[in-house]
């Protein structure tokens, strides 16, 4: 499982499979509504834990799993029914205990981004219910995956404020 010392590399950004607006993501304006929007990106999460080897079979082997602490969302571009989209994951930071994602939704035909959404993840040890450091397997991956990104732009809405303009 996770702790094997496979060569495999560990790039960054990570790419989700093709994804398809279902029918019923669809909202009254006509198209995908914002909360699936946020149960796309956490698909999206979710398939690139599993690529680290922290979804669900970490869960289960070392108790220990996935809390989300933060998130902030742009929508950009409408999603239609029946438009495919991917996702792009980048690693902004890691800590002993927490990562902070950015993922860029995109539409697989024109390329354009539809969404940005990023978020603070933290382990958590499911048996004491607190914050646990990852283990070492796991840093070394996210610090193959930071290496890998470097000169690659990040989204330009990470770390941006709420506000309204006058």
């Amino acid at each position: 499982m996770g702790s094997s010392n496979k060569s495999e590399e560990f790039q960054s950004p990570f790419v989700t499979n093709l994804k398809k607006v279902l029918p019923e993501w669809i909202d009254y304006n006509g198209h995908m509504n914002v909360a699936y929007y946020t149960l796309a990106f956490d698909d999206a999460l979710d398939d690139f834990l599993d690529k680290i080897g922290i979804g669900e079979d970490y869960v289960t082997e070392f108790q220990n799993g996935p809390y989300a602490l933060q998130a902030n969302y742009h929508y950009l571009d409408e999603l239609m029914v029946n438009e495919e989209f991917r996702v792009r994951i980048f690693l902004v930071g890691i800590t002993e205990k927490c990562f902070h994602a950015a993922m860029e939704m995109f539409n697989e035909n024109s390329g354009v981004v539809s969404a940005v959404c990023e978020q603070i993840t933290m382990n958590v040890d499911l048996t004491l219910r607190k914050s646990n450091k990852y283990p070492d397997w796991v840093r070394e991956k996210f610090d193959l995956m930071i290496k890998s990104q470097k000169g690659k732009p990040l989204p330009s809405q990470i770390g941006k404020s709420l506000a309204l303009k006058s």
